[in-house]
């Protein structure tokens, strides 16, 4: 039995074939080049190949940082939290 899924790889369609006869899935993508046979008995992953993928070159964004003061505590002594704080 063959069926159509994603690729867990690059997310193009794929191929998983149903190997009864020999225990074994075999997921395949012909666009990543991506492969996995893996056996229906055990779990076990025979056979696997994932080639990294290419990555396009993006242009630099800066990062956008907000700076926010830092909440004092609340309390009735104000001026001596600010003096024990500068002593």
């Amino acid at each position: 039995m063959i069926e159509s899924i994603r690729c867990p790889n690059c997310g193009a369609i794929a191929e998983r074939h149903h190997l009864s006869y020999l225990a074994q899935v075999k997921t395949q993508c012909d666009a990543c080049d991506y492969l996995l046979v893996m056996c229906t008995r055990s779990g076990h992953v025979l056979e696997s190949y994932a080639p990294g993928l290419p990555s396009e070159p993006r242009p630099m964004q800066p990062i956008a940082v907000r700076l926010t003061p830092l909440a004092q505590p609340q309390s009735n002594n104000s001026r001596r939290d600010v003096a024990a704080l500068s002593a």
